[in-house]
């Protein structure tokens, strides 16, 4: 396996959880599964979850948090997580006092062994949403799945990677036509901070500086609002002559294990 790598474990409503090595450091980005479920979605990328080094949380949100207080008390590891996001998250976590909770704070750089973590803000319907920057070994991964609109700060920090995790949540034509969702959640959907459209996600990436992008995970997919097809092809009208590969990260299946 590469000194360097990352495997998006799971995407979407249902759960999220992103898995990065950087030389000697894993670190999983957020856990909305369950501590069996991670360890078999590991177990079938050959991951070894007891090599994990921390949890970082970027918000408050069931589909990302509710399996993190579990994973770091079964493998004695730290939480990296807001303060806002901490209150927001007390119950799903579960026994916080069994856990070493350590208070990240966006814009402030922290590390994790061999890999150094930026948070940066990004805009959400949470307490304190977080997007990541990554960089290890010199190589720089971007992480960003829960954002309503794509500012400066998402795009400074999302430029020049090696790789990406980014979201391209829904097709408006889909959405509106959702007769299961109702017109507040609609709303909140195509909101500042709900979720990036596919054309909002390609917008996005033609915005940054690609020059090192080697992977791309579209990530936070909607089950009813999207399709893998859709979204691809958005961000193919981006980057179509590139050497970039492109993924639609899946809710029930892990992509496969990516160098960086």
């Amino acid at each position: 396996m590469s000194e360097n790598c990352f495997c998006q474990l799971a995407s979407g409503s249902k759960g999220n959880a992103l898995y990065v090595k950087g030389g000697d450091t894993a670190v999983l980005f957020d856990c909305g599964l369950s501590g069996r479920e991670l360890e078999r979605r590991m177990a079938d990328r050959e991951l070894d979850p007891t090599s994990l080094s921390a949890v970082v949380v970027s918000h408050e949100h069931t589909d990302h948090v509710s399996g993190a207080g579990i994973v770091c008390r079964r493998f004695g590891i730290p939480l990296f997580i807001t303060e806002a996001t901490f209150a927001g998250s007390t119950k799903k976590l579960g026994k916080t006092k069994a856990m070493d909770v350590e208070i990240m704070v966006c814009g402030t750089r922290f590390t994790v062994g061999s890999m150094e973590i930026h948070p940066f803000s990004i805009s959400h319907d949470a307490a304190d949403a977080s997007g990541f920057r990554v960089t290890t070994g010199g190589s720089v991964l971007g992480v960003a799945t829960d954002l309503g609109v794509a500012g400066h700060l998402v795009k400074e920090h999302l430029s020049g990677c090696d790789a990406l995790v980014m979201e391209s949540n829904h097709d408006p034509d889909l959405l509106y036509a959702n007769p299961n969702y109702p017109w507040p959640l609609k709303q909140r959907v195509r909101s500042r901070v709900g979720h990036l459209s596919n054309e909002e996600a390609a917008t996005l990436l033609d915005d940054l500086d690609r020059s090192r992008l080697k992977h791309l995970v579209l990530a936070h997919l909607s089950e009813e609002n999207n399709t893998p097809d859709l979204a691809l092809e958005a961000a193919y009208s981006v980057l179509n002559g590139s050497n970039t590969s492109i993924t639609a990260a899946k809710q029930h299946l892990p992509t496969s294990v990516f160098s960086f």
